[in-house]
């Protein structure tokens, strides 16, 4: 009986992640208000009733998948290499989230474009998500503080929010304008732009 519930349980998040999976690269395409529960169902080809055995409706398959992309997104972010200078380090972090936000176009999107004021819930979560991104940011930042790179007393949250904002400018460029993103190149600009590379910085 144990294994049985067990296998069955197994099913069903398993089901519930096919179905986050294909709502992301719809989500992703078209953004939240351009995707429904019929595009979701018609995509993984079941009914509407069976996406809400699983969920309570689009926001909430909405909220999974932007839990999900955050996971994503803390990996690549969060991970440090053996022997990494801060150099390295400032360069991987902002390539890796311009590469990120140019994959998933929309999604990173939705945490820089202002939603609806109805949309409370995904708002506070929006709000909860952009400073995540911060505080993954701010330990560079106070690497670079403790390197003398930046001035004694400089506010890390804000140097690494400006961080952040710079790149969810040019993410939102090339995705609404078409305006082309390097992100290899681009990524030593914006270190040097902050102040915070050193000696190896490849700023243009």
């Amino acid at each position: 009986m144990g294994t049985m519930r067990a296998q069955q349980s197994g099913a069903l998040r398993d089901t519930r992640q096919q179905i986050i999976d294909v709502a992301r690269r719809l989500f992703s395409d078209r953004s939240y208000l351009g995707v429904s529960m019929s595009d979701i169902a018609g995509r993984l080809g079941v009914t509407k009733a069976a996406l809400y055995y699983h969920f309570s409706g689009k926001r909430d398959i909405y909220l999974n998948v932007l839990d999900d992309v955050l996971s994503d997104l803390r990996a690549r972010l969060g991970v440090e290499q053996d022997g990494e200078t801060l150099d390295e380090q400032l360069h991987r972090m902002v390539k890796g989230y311009l590469e990120f936000g140019m994959r998933e176009k929309n999604l990173v999107n939705a945490l820089v474009v202002k939603l609806p004021p109805a949309e409370t819930e995904l708002r506070r979560f929006v709000a909860s998500s952009k400073e995540e991104l911060v505080n993954l940011l701010r330990p560079a930042v106070e690497r670079a503080v403790g390197q003398g790179r930046l001035p004694d007393g400089t506010d890390s949250r804000l140097v690494a929010t400006m961080l952040a904002a710079m790149m969810d400018g040019l993410i939102l460029g090339h995705s609404f304008l078409g305006k082309p993103l390097n992100p290899d190149t681009v990524s030593g600009q914006i270190v040097g732009l902050l102040g915070l590379g050193g000696g190896s910085s490849r700023c243009l």
